[in-house]
């Protein structure tokens, strides 16, 4: 999720992490992405920031600096932001240029995925992290008002999560089906959220600015795929 300044629409995400149960094949490990991580949310998130970092700074050939705040004390968050604090999830502010972690996130996402929260945050951070790079390499349809093009902006963010992840799995970091399953997981989860009531965001509709579950796993599996430039993305 993202936020224009002076008014613009706050852009939602999820977060996913570095290990996972594949369903139907037990817990299935991925040592090589944060072997030491175990399940700590503050030592996860900064690991999968590390892959981030490097595999995009490589990819668009600038550098790329995903910074990420866990939890973070309302105070710390740029006041354009900070209302999102209450829908109790992760989301890109581009006033500071900062992802923000929510401790409700990390307590839902352990509740819905157990074992699997690793992948779960993972899949969260890969989305937030594709926003930044949106505003680095300056994607046109930033700059465009109205749902429509925030859903464009979301997906084509749900759609880099997915190249990452494809280039994650090709270096054996991840298993891909294990990591899919963990995003379309978290693309219904966070679907189904409505803001608090007094949280001061009674206009915002999840659905509405980012497209429904079904259109964010679809552009997912698009960037996860071998296709070149499957995301449209600016001097790729």
């Amino acid at each position: 999720m993202w936020r224009r300044a002076f008014g613009l629409a706050l852009l939602l995400a999820a977060l996913t992490g570095c290990t996972a149960a594949v369903p139907g094949r037990g817990t299935a490990a991925a040592p090589a992405l944060c072997p030491a991580a175990g399940a700590d949310a503050g030592t996860l998130v900064p690991c999968v920031v590390a892959a981030l970092n490097r595999f995009w700074t490589g990819r668009v050939g600038k550098p790329i600096e995903v910074r990420v705040t866990v939890d973070p004390a309302p105070t710390s968050v740029h006041r354009s932001c900070r209302s999102f604090l209450a829908f109790g999830t992760a989301f890109y502010c581009p006033a500071d240029g900062r992802v923000y972690i929510t401790a409700a996130s990390v307590a839902g996402n352990r509740k819905a995925f157990g074992d699997r929260l690793p992948y779960a945050l993972a899949a969260v951070v890969a989305h937030e992290a594709g926003h930044r790079v949106q505003f680095t390499v300056r994607q046109p349809e930033l700059d465009r008002d109205g749902d429509a093009a925030s859903r464009v902006v979301e997906q084509q963010a749900d759609c880099l999560a997915g190249v990452w992840a494809h280039g994650a799995a090709r270096r054996g970091l991840v298993d891909p089906a294990g990591f899919a399953a963990a995003y379309a997981q978290e693309m219904r989860l966070v679907s189904s959220l409505t803001p608090p009531p007094g949280a001061g965001l009674d206009d915002y509709d999840e659905v509405a600015t980012h497209g429904t579950a079904a259109e964010r796993i679809a552009a997912y599996e698009r960037g996860d795929s071998e296709a070149t430039n499957p995301c449209r993305l600016r001097s790729t």
